[in-house]
């Protein structure tokens, strides 16, 4: 199969909901302030086929990954670790499909949602790379995106809290692992998140105020948190103590412990936010312009510019706070279970006086 790696094949059939933004978020001084958002699009593909490794093979024989959810280093280059689909990546593939489990006639009626299994659980992929395109469907066919059925790649239990108790009315359905089902006519939303947070200006806004937010207005922001992550592998503040002590007025919250409802009502009242960087943050799309951002981090991750352009899409005034890290030992030479990448091993200990004083 030919492997699909330019977003002009998609802009030449189909057509631009979002155009391509330049827009500056100058959030540290040794990072390029200047980015682009890539156009957005809807695809329609007839007689294709969908894997939940997740990928689409076209009735032409062309493989669909990029633009629509790229694979993994480990996906594309070490298949036989997961789902053993092909020998070697590169400009052609040689995919073995297994047989079709399960066809679909209908049109205009199914929409595919890929993720993989390493991220369907993260808040910040769940708002921002999926639930994102049920706004591509409303925006290019200016219909309700409840009207369609959504077949996703991989179960996220992270997304089934927030259709009950956001969007009930929202239908999808989930892939069992390693089926293919072939689709008469599918529709295929393209991401609107490129180069690790990059998003198209105007994704941020509609998500703080699309359907499920309406409990949210009329919120007069009053409250100044501390977001903990007591339930997490890595990125704790180690000093969590101290800095409570020291910040009177503030309260702690631990989002692990409360509803999606509850973080969102939580995020829409306050005045001030200080946090660790972590997936949690994606709820900052709840916060109301002016909001203060203060986001702890490792000084060698400074390139994480996910949170920095989401405040800045919001209104958002959004700081980073480089603190000192503390290594988290390796289990006999092996991340410990929980923790996706080597530079996650790591707590925060920050500089109390100094943080406070960045908070006036």
């Amino acid at each position: 199969m030919k492997n699909i790696d330019s977003i002009k094949y998609f802009l030449d059939r189909w057509e631009t909901v979002d155009n391509s933004y330049d827009f500056s978020v100058p959030y540290h001084e040794d990072i390029d302030p200047h980015f682009t958002s890539l156009p957005t699009f809807v695809a329609e593909f007839h007689n294709c086929k969908i894997h939940s490794c997740p990928l689409l093979a076209t009735m032409s024989q062309k493989l669909i990954t990029n633009y629509i959810w790229g694979l993994t280093h480990s996906r594309k280059f070490k298949p036989n670790k997961s789902h053993k689909l092909w020998s070697d990546w590169g400009d052609y593939v040689d995919v073995e499909l297994p047989p079709v489990t399960q066809e679909f006639g209908e049109r205009y009626t199914y929409v595919w949602l890929p993720i993989d299994e390493e991220s369907a659980n993260n808040p910040w992929h769940i708002w921002i790379d999926v639930i994102s395109k049920f706004r591509l469907m409303e925006k290019r066919w200016s219909t309700d995106f409840t009207k369609y059925c959504f077949i996703i790649s991989n179960e996220s239990k992270y997304l089934n809290k927030v259709i009950k108790e956001i969007i009930p009315e929202v239908k999808v359905v989930v892939m069992p692992k390693n089926e293919v089902w072939q689709f008469k006519h599918l529709l295929v939303p393209s991401l609107s998140n490129s180069k690790d947070g990059v998003i198209t200006p105007h994704l941020a806004p509609w998500l703080r105020h699309f359907k499920g937010t309406t409990g949210l207005k009329g919120i007069t922001p009053h409250r100044k948190i501390i977001v903990l992550r007591p339930g997490a592998k890595s990125r704790k503040l180690i000093n969590s103590d101290e800095l409570i002590l020291a910040l009177k007025g503030w309260e702690t919250v631990a989002l692990e412990n409360m509803t999606i409802k509850e973080q969102m009502k939580t995020f829409a009242e306050a005045t001030h936010i200080v946090a660790a960087h972590g997936a949690g943050l994606v709820n900052l799309l709840w916060c109301n312009p002016g909001t203060k951002v203060m986001e702890i981090q490792d000084p060698k991750m400074i390139h994480k510019k996910v949170y920095p352009i989401l405040s800045h899409h919001l209104g958002l005034k959004h700081e980073l706070y480089l603190a000192k890290t503390v290594p988290i030992s390796m289990e006999k030479n092996k991340k410990p279970s929980g923790i996706k990448r080597f530079s996650d091993l790591i707590n925060f200990k920050v500089n109390v006086p100094d943080l406070i004083r960045h908070l006036d």
